[in-house]
């Protein structure tokens, strides 16, 4: 069955939002290449964040041989080491792992070759749950199982299937491709039906030479082109090592798989799912169906994904980039940008609107790059360009002076499509195409604009709805994303006296699951839409029956939440990220939310501002100071980075060997969480973030002596033993105590600092000796430290005293305080006085750009929480690097055991 509307379905390429949990890699050339090697490690390499327990490779020239290289490692030392780059060959599949099932080994390494039934090899990526299940079952129908990886299982079980498949045959088909093909198809839907769990997976039948990969909840992206003259087809979890080779993809949803050889593939569903078609009825497809793709150019350019100097590192880029992804989204909320505008308005004078409408038109149909750039030069020779050209420049020079200054394209350029007309520029840069290229843009974004705000649009019916009906609105996430939701909850309160409830997901499913009613909204936040946690709450929430309305908020539009899973997808418009620790992306989350929560309010009081009702005049005013705010932020942003980087560095110096520490914030909350989320993601230090007045109920026993001991403990405690171990031998000495002796009383210390046992093994006369040197030692004492402490308050006053109130309570008893706030003299005070006499106390104040304004310190204070955060991770980073501590996984970037997207449970 062929489903041939979907040619014509309008698909936005995705903006990923990246994270690790494997990768799983899949290349087909048209012929053999000593190039294969090269672009097998650079394509490993580019899945390294994903995971670096063990890299593998497998190899297939042009008959049945298999190279299968893996081990235990990073690929960007086993490319090299295992010989990867040197190999020539016609396919490849690869993984990196970030190990789940199994431990890290060399067995437990993918990709497998398995030949117990007949000869496929394969990799996966994401978590197989019944993997158990799975090595028993085919170790009873003879298997040859050699590791404990759910990875294995996969390819086994698929093996299993498509064996029984090709045994319904005639011997003499078994080998015939289309038979095998069929079988093979036939194989993964009944393998999919027998492994639980989520994952994207390629297999490799070395027979037929064609490939399969399969997205079954895990991401998937599938892209052709064409490199050294030779075609090919190119499967991966991530889609930037896709972009690398080629820019046009082929859309995979959740429950579909791709047939692939060289450049021609086919797609398929495993198992039965619905389309989703907004305002029509849905599509029932069925396993085994069908699916016409039709490949889509990529917005996302491989240079978007790049580190640019003077940055040394992607987090750091990407809290500078802040600034433009905040704004660029604003320029959504304010109906497109000025450049944009005015470009429209001149197109729309002149009439030039319909002509340059029609050529946006045929570019966006066309497939190929040579085709766009043969519809751009066609018309940029025509006299419709030369009048056009001759029109701004004679009688809009305005326009015109501006739109030609350098560096055109990041400052002129907003719409999605902006890439497209970036690459036709490098074809073809003067002024005339330049301007050209510019009201294609401006037309493309005024699409943008429509699309986004009839998203937002739908979005506040169904909150006016819920509203009126008295029901509840939910906000769903995990990590950082649930962070911008305790920032959202904070944002509908003060500005449209609205409650949200912010709530985890395995929470959801505890405290409100059996609770909910018709007329409830869901808002879920996901910066991939891939969350699995996530999308089991949304599909809970779809079987339950009841009327509820699904909404998401999402940077990557086309992942299975963007289109398959809600009602309402509104995008963050953050653009890429490379670092795992997510910056832009939770920086546009409450940006997109402080905007959603004014507009809420709006529409909340149209009837009390159309009445007069009492109070009116002042809830106009609030809700004007809130929409003239919004433009502030980006600007905030920018202040903020330039006016604390001393500041920030400052305290870092002083924190980052610390190995716990606690974020204490009044009413910002979500902030102090999402900060303490940074610290310990990249700085590998125990950091907590809450409200402040909560921490004297507990977790304040931490401060004063502990046994929470970091190096810089550790540094103190051996110069307390080496100092006492000198003593002891120079008394020992000085008693004429032997040699031999002397270091039996050494070995003795340790002993006695930890088990508090005397040392029966020495002569009276050196047991004497010692017991005199330690009577008065306490090894622990050098060992304790004050307990850090940061605040993050904003310039209310309330909050300012009860932030005071704070730092006084607990640096008595062994708080370091370290103050985020606007500048105020109370605090500065409070925060830098020693409350002891005599002794050490460590005190910081990082003062945010001053805005009078607690909501605005949401944006300030995390600026700073992440930049403490990337200093302590560098700075920690190259301590541990200077004591040669190996794998001690401190990276800004790739720390480990992390991840954002995560696809596995």
């Amino acid at each position: 069955m062929k489903y041939d509307f979907l040619q014509n379905l309008k698909i936005t390429i995705p903006v990923p939002i990246f994270g690790i949990g494997c990768g799983v890699l899949g290349l087909s050339l048209a012929k053999k290449s000593i190039n294969m090697g090269k672009y097998a490690s650079k394509l490993l390499r580019a899945l390294e964040y994903r995971g670096y327990d063990s890299t593998g490779a497998a190899f297939q020239k042009d008959d049945m041989e298999v190279t299968l290289l893996k081990d235990v490692g990073a690929p960007s030392t086993l490319v090299k080491t295992l010989g990867i780059e040197d190999q020539e060959g016609k396919i490849f599949c690869g993984q990196v792992r970030w190990a789940t099932f199994g431990n890290v080994t060399q067995k437990n390494a993918q990709p497998h070759v398995v030949r117990c039934k007949n000869f496929i090899y394969g990799a996966h990526n994401g978590n197989i749950t019944n993997t158990r299940e799975l090595k028993h079952f085919l170790l009873s129908e003879g298997h040859n199982v050699v590791s404990d990886n759910d990875g294995e299982m996969l390819v086994h079980t698929v093996e299993h299937y498509f064996d029984i498949e090709l045994g319904k045959l005639r011997i003499e088909d078994q080998t015939k491709t289309e038979q095998r093909k069929e079988c093979m198809r036939r194989g993964i839907i009944q393998a999919s039906n027998k492994m639980v769990g989520s994952y994207a997976a390629v297999i490799v039948d070395p027979l037929t030479e064609t490939s399969w990969a399969i997205k079954a909840g895990s991401s998937l992206y599938f892209g052709i082109g064409d490199v050294d003259n030779n075609q090919f087809g190119l499967a991966s979890s991530d889609l930037t090592a896709v972009l690398r080779f080629t820019k046009m993809l082929i859309n995979l949803r959740e429950g579909e798989f791709v047939e692939f050889a060289v450049n021609k593939f086919s797609v398929r569903a495993f198992k039965d799912f619905r389309i989703k078609r907004p305002g029509l009825s849905d599509i029932q497809v069925k396993a085994g169906d069908v699916l016409d793709k039709t490949p889509v150019r990529s917005k996302l350019r491989a240079e978007d994904t790049e580190l640019v100097p003077p940055f040394e590192h992607f987090m750091e880029q990407e809290i500078h980039a802040e600034v433009e992804s905040s704004g660029k989204l604003i320029k959504l909320f304010k109906g497109g940008s000025n450049t944009g505008r005015r470009m429209l308005d001149l197109l729309r004078k002149e009439n030039f609107l319909e002509h340059k409408n029609n050529l946006l038109t045929d570019l966006l149909k066309a497939e190929e790059y040579d085709e766009h750039i043969n519809i751009f030069q066609k018309f940029r020779d025509s006299s419709e360009a030369d009048k056009f050209y001759d029109k701004v420049k004679s009688n809009y020079s305005a326009i015109y002076n501006e739109l030609v200054k350098k560096d055109f394209e990041k400052k002129y350029f907003f719409s999605n499509d902006k890439n497209l007309f970036i690459d036709l520029l490098n074809s073809h840069f003067d002024k005339k195409s330049l301007l050209i290229a510019k009201a294609l843009d401006s037309i493309a974004e005024l699409q943008d604009v429509k699309e986004f705000q009839d998203s937002v649009k739908h979005f506040l019916e169904l909150i006016k709805n819920t509203h009126e009906n008295n029901r509840n609105i939910y906000t769903i996430a995990c990590g950082t994303s649930y962070h911008a939701t305790l920032v959202a909850a904070l944002y509908f309160n003060e500005i449209a006296n609205i409650e949200v409830i912010p709530i985890l997901p395995g929470n959801f499913r505890g405290q409100y699951s059996k609770s909910l009613q018709d007329n409830d909204v869901i808002i879920g936040v996901s910066q991939s839409g891939e969350t699995k946690d996530l999308i089991d709450i949304f599909n809970d929430v779809e079987n339950s029956g009841l009327d509820i309305k699904k909404i998401v908020l999402v940077n990557n539009m086309n992942s299975t939440l963007g289109q398959e899973k809600s009602d309402v997808s509104i995008p963050i418009f953050c653009g890429p990220e490379i670092a795992v620790p997510a910056t832009k992306s939770f920086i546009n989350q409450i940006t997109l939310f402080y905007y959603l929560a004014i507009k809420v309010a709006e529409i909340c009081s149209v009837k009390k501002i159309k009445d007069k009702q009492p109070g009116y005049k002042e809830l106009e005013k609030n809700i004007k100071h809130r929409i003239d705010t919004i433009d502030m932020i980006p600007r905030l942003i920018q202040e903020t980075i330039d006016s604390t980087r001393d500041q920030v560095e400052e305290v870092a110096g002083k924190i980052y060997l610390e190995p716990s520490m606690h974020i204490l914030a009044t009413k910002v909350t979500g902030v102090a969480k999402e900060g303490a989320l940074k610290i310990r993601e990249t700085v590998l230090n125990h950091a907590e973030g809450g409200e402040a007045s909560e921490f004297k109920h507990g977790p304040n026993t931490i401060l004063g002596k502990n046994t929470v001991f970091g190096l810089k403990s550790v540094k103190a405690m051996m110069k307390h033993f080496n100092k006492t171990q000198d003593k002891l031998d120079a008394v020992a000495e000085s008693k004429g105590i032997s040699l031999d002796e002397r270091k039996k009383i050494s070995r003795s210390l340790s002993n006695f600092i930890f088990n508090k046992s005397l040392p029966f093994n020495l002569s009276s006369k050196a047991l004497k000796v010692f017991q005199e040197t330690v009577a008065d030692f306490n090894f622990f004492e050098k060992a304790y430290r004050n307990y850090p402490l940061i605040y993050v308050t904003g310039p209310d006053e309330r909050d300012v005293n009860l932030t005071i109130s704070q730092i006084n309570t607990h640096k008595i008893r062994g708080g370091d305080s370290f103050i985020i706030a606007e500048e105020n003299d109370k605090l500065l005070e409070n925060a830098q006085t020693n409350p002891h006499d005599e002794g050490y106390y460590g005190w910081g104040f990082i003062f945010l750009p001053r805005t009078g304004d607690s909501l605005l310190t949401t944006f300030s204070a995390t600026i700073v929480l992440q930049m403490l955060a990337l200093r302590m991770s560098v700075k920690k980073m190259e301590y541990l690097d200077r004591l040669e501590i190996s794998d001690h996984g401190v990276h800004p970037d790739v720390p480990k055991n992390v991840s954002k997207s995560i696809t596995v449970d």
